[in-house]
């Protein structure tokens, strides 16, 4: 499942899962926070949507809807990787990693021994008031496999499944 904040990102994930063969769709839809996750197969959900932000901010800025998807993706056992994206910059949220990464945590908690994977990667340059460093680091100290772009990330995600006989 990949949770993305905005569609470029999104589709060049979806681009290098299905250069190596995973196939990918767009939930037909809207994903509601607490809500079953629908359908089988894998899915990338743009969170930047109008779908998702109407009468809400952007999740760049407001990250409870795409939070709350990952704490569902952890509820859902047919959920073995969860890719995601952190665009970093001005105008962006302040402080993202801690809140995702925290997310994370829980839904690993809510899997008990079920294992899930969870990649990501981080865009942003050195002097972005985030620091792509310690946001890198805040994920990483959460269990979250942080690659240089969506791309390789998307790669990686792309691994694990195979690995795990799901692609």
């Amino acid at each position: 499942m990949g949770l993305f904040g905005g569609g470029s990102l999104a589709a060049e994930a979806r681009l290098a899962l299905a250069q190596v063969g995973v196939e990918t769709t767009v939930p037909e839809e809207v994903l509601r926070v607490g809500a079953p996750i629908p359908g089988t197969g894998h899915i990338v959900v743009d969170t930047g949507d109008d779908a998702y932000t109407v009468g809400r901010p952007h999740p760049m800025v407001d990250q409870a809807v795409r939070c709350g998807l990952i704490r569902a993706a952890g509820a859902d056992p047919a959920v073995s990787v969860v890719l995601l994206d952190l665009v970093l910059g001005d105008g962006a949220h302040l402080d993202p990693a801690p809140e995702l990464a925290e997310a994370v945590r829980e839904a690993r908690r809510a899997r008990g021994t079920t294992p899930l994977a969870v990649v990501a990667s981080v865009c942003g340059a050195a002097a972005d008031p985030q620091q792509p460093a310690r946001q890198r680091a805040a994920l990483e100290e959460a269990g979250v496999r942080v690659e240089g772009s969506a791309f390789r990330a998307a790669r990686l995600a792309a691994t694990l499944l195979v690995a795990e006989g799901r692609a």
